[in-house]
């Protein structure tokens, strides 16, 4: 059944709406990050497809404007410039470093110039059925670009397909490419416009299918990541912390001790008095303080009220209150 008023097909309607909502969503994830190269050669790729399935879809139709010719061109174009961009995706988004030549050379040679050839002989002839003589070259091509995929392939798992992942990677990407690097087959043949565009639509969503199972296990590997340095970070955050608070308690006792031998000399006391004043400020008895410096408990006491004297002090608690405070700057 065909959409009323055009020659497409409402399953080929059906992909385009399919692919615009794809293209909406690869948008939306590029602009969420940029840097991801994949979505880019992605969106390309469905800019393409939904050119060739709306071109496909709609010509010829001698209501539309325009020759015939130029319409049989136009809807050919989209079928010969289509696969032209599948080596370099593959190459680009597959790391699949021997597709080089067909990414930047063979689909000049043997895609773009047969089409080049072809739109001559229709032009010269009027007829399409000698100009889709040419397609046979473009098919002999697309043999060669599965072969090229398939030692591509090869050496970038070195011949290891142990993996269940490579095993996924070449039967999707030979499935999916299949009928898009041999639609010039589908175009000398004439296939049914429903079928071409299943075929092809359906390859396309394989590749994407894999493309969004890369994605996510590369997220979740990312994810994982990102856990494990969090927790490192946690971790270190807490050692950081214990030790700030360390150097902290460090840093106190140091002022504090300094802060008390200042106040000592601020008083003039002596070293055995500073001796004596410190351990009075721990709350040790005269007695206790006297074992401790193996003196008798009276020239402690005498130390003691000498120490009181110079300080000014009447109670230990007033002592030990002046002996930390902070002294006045000398300097003002």
């Amino acid at each position: 059944m065909l959409v009323p008023g055009t020659q497409m097909h409402w399953a080929t309607l059906g992909f385009v709406c399919l692919d615009l909502f794809i293209l909406f969503y690869l948008i939306l994830y590029r602009v969420a990050r940029p840097d991801d190269t994949a979505a880019f050669l992605n969106i390309i790729l469905l800019l393409l497809l939904i050119t060739y399935n709306i071109t496909g879809g709609l010509l010829p139709d001698p209501h539309l404007p325009g020759s015939l010719f130029l319409q049989n061109c136009i809807a050919y174009a989209t079928g010969f410039i289509t696969p032209c961009y599948f080596p370099y995706y593959v190459y680009k988004g597959f790391q699949l470093d021997r597709m080089w030549f067909h990414a930047y050379r063979g689909v000049f040679l043997c895609l773009v110039l047969p089409y080049i050839i072809f739109v001559a002989v229709y032009a010269i002839t009027g007829n399409l059925e000698d100009a889709k003589d040419i397609l046979i070259i473009p098919t002999l091509y697309a043999l060669w670009v599965l072969y090229s995929l398939w030692k591509a392939i090869r050496a970038k798992y070195k011949n290891d397909f142990s993996s269940r992942r490579s095993k996924i990677e070449m039967l999707v990407l030979f499935v999916s490419l299949a009928p898009w690097v041999g639609l010039p087959i589908i175009a000398y043949y004439d296939w049914n416009q429903t079928a071409e565009v299943t075929t092809t639509n359906t390859g396309f969503l394989l590749m994407m299918g894999l493309h969004l199972q890369r994605n996510v296990y590369r997220l979740r590997h990312e994810h994982k990541r990102l856990l494990e340095s969090e927790e490192q970070l946690s971790g270190y955050d807490e050692r950081l912390k214990e030790e700030l608070e360390k150097l902290s308690q460090e840093r106190e006792k140091m002022d504090g001790e300094e802060r008390f031998n200042r106040n000592c000399d601020r008083y003039r006391l002596t070293r055995r008095e500073t001796e004596i004043a410190r351990l009075i400020c721990q709350g040790l008895a005269y007695k206790a303080i006297g074992e401790l410096l193996f003196i008798a408990e009276g020239t402690v006491g005498k130390h003691a009220q000498n120490i009181f004297e110079k300080a000014g002090a009447s109670s230990r608690i007033e002592l030990c209150r002046k002996l930390d405070e902070l002294p006045a700057d000398p300097d003002r």
